[in-house]
């Protein structure tokens, strides 16, 4: 197909499919989700609860040890076909293997010489990190050549074998954090070797390279290195609010706002399906497809999770129901869905706009800009406040921090105004302080879920009327070219 037509088309059958199918999978592993969600707060103690959580929050930062590499292979691989990079894949392997043996080793090596606190968990996070990294590459090779429906397969594999380790644990008395650390480790390599035999006619392919290994590692380490630090640099803006609570709280606070947030689950999962699924859509797409592309998620995105605030009303009867000793997390779960108005802005459409454009280094710039503010803003909240409510609210300023700074330097490549921005900075703030209000002042999940519902009927029925026309007329035509 003649490269030019590619990207004056965005195909907006293949883009709703690819996102219906993923996000299939994202709601099936969030079954998978909630199920776990019964189990391990439930079974484990508040404290075994926060070092699970500890782990899962320290996983989060070992991409950081592939420097990139990863990274600039997405960057240059999106959007081509798979016979386009099936050459370059053993090579490729072959270098993300050796990087990551010798740089693990050299941390573990560290950690067993130093006698230090957090060693145990840092070993398995390290044991973790290998796995991880390696899943991420072959997880990048199926999302830049857009085979999301294997990708699906391997997001269901994992929520469902993760969650059978956990039956088979906990059946047998084994309630520990320790066996969770074990569970996840299995889990991944098991997905592991299925992938690798899966691609194994390329993985191993015999080929001759055009250049070094080294040369090669070098190359897309320097594509990837501030995409890589952009993403890490986001990473920290994301969490650097559990490494305040845990830095200035013990560990039962730790896991009562670690609940919290990952209650937040059921939007974040369908933003990381949308933003995984846009990227090799938008990379082979015009500069005017790309704005006519942000003109549509913004309201999209906005709608949606304004829309599954509501589900807040009914979690909280089943948390007093059946977890009481986390009904303390309630109230922090309503401040921080707030931030999640903001960060799905800038998860989907900000870093995906940052790199389709290649403004990487910019992109890194503002979100190190806006960890450093968050920082401060954090440790005065721990210091002169000292609340866990201060810290969430900390996390939604830290938030909308980033997101102005995003849009104002996005304004000029997606042709948008700055009353655009200050617009819809109004539309997030009267859905997230209707929400606010409701949770705080309306007795029961029922009445304050249909109050919530009525306001957010009211306002997206008159300040978006014109937004939700043009996303229904879409929504027609995706279903129009599905059934053509």
């Amino acid at each position: 197909m003649d490269q030019a037509y590619k990207k004056d088309h965005f195909s907006l059958r293949a883009f709703g499919s690819d996102i219906l199918i993923y996000s299939f999978g994202q709601i099936l592993l969030l079954a998978f989700g909630l199920v776990q969600s019964l189990i391990i707060p439930k079974y484990l103690s508040t404290a075994d609860y926060g070092y699970w959580q500890l782990f899962l929050l320290y996983t989060t930062y070992v991409g950081i040890l592939h420097f990139g590499f990863l990274d600039g292979i997405l960057v240059r691989w999106a959007g081509k076909e798979f016979e386009e990079v099936k050459r370059e894949v053993s090579t490729a392997f072959r270098f993300l293997l050796l990087e990551q043996f010798l740089v693990v080793g050299v941390f573990a090596l560290a950690l067993i010489v130093i006698d230090l606190p957090f060693r145990g968990i840092g070993l398995a996070v390290l044991a973790n990190a290998i796995v991880v990294n390696i899943l991420t590459f072959f997880i990048f090779i199926a999302q830049a050549v857009k085979r999301f429906k294997l990708v699906t397969v391997v997001n269901i594999s994992k929520g469902a074998l993760f969650l059978l380790l956990i039956f088979v644990l906990f059946a047998g008395g084994r309630f520990g954090y320790g066996y969770l650390y074990i569970a996840t480790i299995v889990t991944g390599s098991v997905l592991v070797i299925l992938f690798a035999v899966h691609l194994r006619d390329s993985l191993f392919m015999q080929v001759t390279p055009e250049k070094s290994l080294r040369a090669y590692g070098k190359e897309n380490i320097s594509i990837g290195l501030f995409v890589l630090l952009g993403n890490f640099t986001a990473v920290l803006l994301t969490t650097v609010d559990r490494l305040a609570v845990n830095s200035f709280f013990s560990i039962t606070p730790f896991a009562q706002y670690s609940f919290a947030i990952s209650m937040c689950a059921v939007i974040i999962m369908f933003v990381q399906a949308v933003s995984l699924v846009f990227f090799p859509y938008l990379s082979g797409s015009s500069s005017e497809l790309r704005c006519r592309a942000y003109q549509m998620l913004r309201p999209a995105i906005t709608i949606f999770w304004a829309e599954m605030l509501a589900l807040y009303f009914p979690f909280t009867a089943w948390v007093e129901f059946y977890l009481p000793h986390y009904v303390a997390s309630l109230p922090l779960m309503a401040i921080l869905l707030c931030m999640i108005g903001f960060s799905s802005q800038i998860q989907i459409l900000h870093v995906n706009f940052f790199k389709a454009y290649r403004k990487q280094r910019m992109y890194f710039t503002l979100a190190g800009v806006s960890l450093a503010c968050a920082v401060v803003l954090y440790l005065l909240a721990a210091t002169l406040v000292g609340t866990l409510a201060s810290i969430a609210i900390t996390a939604v300023i830290s938030s909308l921090l980033w997101y102005l700074l995003n849009e104002f330097f996005l304004r000029h490549s997606v042709s948008m105004g700055t009353p655009e921005v200050v617009r819809w900075l109004l539309v997030i703030g009267v859905y997230a302080g209707a929400f606010l209000v409701t949770s705080a002042l309306v007795q029961g999940w029922v009445y304050g879920m249909v109050v919530y519902l009525a306001v957010f009927v009211v306002v997206t029925g008159t300040v978006l009327k014109s937004e939700v026309i043009d996303l229904l007329r879409l929504i027609s035509t995706i279903i129009n070219q599905n059934e053509a």
